[in-house]
């Protein structure tokens, strides 16, 4: 098994890149304030770590204790029951922040995907998306669940490392030979790689909405459109949600209908959002006709 200075730098030979911004200043400057940029942060500049109680944090009642202290970049963290504990370090925390953050934890080696998230919208900890309510079976179980050296390998390449984040190098191929190829894949298989086309569980599970990919390709739009992510979504910025007028004149550019033209947003009628979990909330990329409204 890799110990985690091994994997960490295994994982950075993947995004060794260039200083792009020396002759791409406009795209590097955007690209850094997005939330691509900032998937994957230290302890010490997360919401998770500045929002902690003074008191430890609970699971339910007459369960596990957990206790953090910061070092640095690093989250001490320790479960406790009783004569019952374990102890591990934080040392990466994943997600930009815009719905939650999951801090990976790390005891002798091995990596754990911590029991408690940071939710964005709410302000609050509480279980992360997956984990069984109740109380742990043991003090390490407490701490999180085990993760495989190919999960974790899968975790940092999309959420990127060294430095943290996604950089050039992840969608753009060659960088280290430039002039080169401008991307490495169709956009649509290119985002793919990590917001997915393949669900990791049941082909129903209502989470899946969470993968835009997956539920673009069901969508008329792109079977008969032949539109792609980077259609609506420039990929140097965050998703612009606060602007319906953009998403409608995309909209308006293949369809010219007096529907289409009317001064509205197109996307809660034909792209929904919905809640498959507490706190958190995603844009339904099956593009389709209005369901009954």
């Amino acid at each position: 098994m890799l110990r985690p200075a091994g994997l960490l730098l295994a994982i950075a030979a993947i995004h060794a890149q260039p200083p792009c911004a020396n002759c791409h200043p406009r795209e590097a400057e955007r690209h850094a304030a997005t939330n691509h940029a900032n998937t994957l942060r230290r302890p010490a500049t997360s919401a998770f770590a500045r929002n902690l109680p003074d008191a430890p944090l609970g699971e339910a009642r007459g369960g596990f204790l957990l206790t953090y202290r910061q070092t640095g970049d690093t989250l001490t963290i320790r479960a406790a029951r009783g004569k019952a504990e374990a102890e591990g370090r934080i040392e990466w925390i994943l997600g930009a922040g815009d719905q939650g953050e999951t801090p990976l934890v790390n005891i002798a080696g091995r990596w754990l995907e911590h029991r408690i998230s940071f939710y964005t919208k709410p302000q609050r900890y509480d279980l992360t998306l997956g984990h069984q309510p109740g109380i742990s079976r043991s003090p390490e179980h407490a701490l999180g669940i085990p993760q495989s050296e190919s999960t974790i390998r899968q975790c940092l390449a999309c959420h990127g490392e060294r430095p943290p984040g996604l950089t050039c190098g992840n969608c753009h191929a060659n960088t280290s030979n430039h002039p080169a190829q401008p991307t490495r894949k169709p956009a649509l298989e290119q985002c793919a790689e990590c917001h997915r086309l393949t669900p990791p569980g049941k082909a129903d599970d209502p989470l899946n909405i969470r993968f835009q990919p997956l539920r673009l390709v069901k969508s008329a739009c792109y079977t008969k459109g032949q539109i792609t992510c980077t259609t609506c979504h420039p990929p140097h910025a965050n998703a612009l949600r606060a602007n319906p007028t953009f998403y409608r004149e995309k909209c308006r550019q293949c369809h010219q209908s007096t529907h289409a033209t009317e001064p509205r947003d197109c996307l809660p009628c034909h792209m929904p959002k919905s809640s498959p979990a507490p706190y958190l909330e995603f844009t339904d990329h099956h593009i389709r006709r209005n369901q009954g409204k």
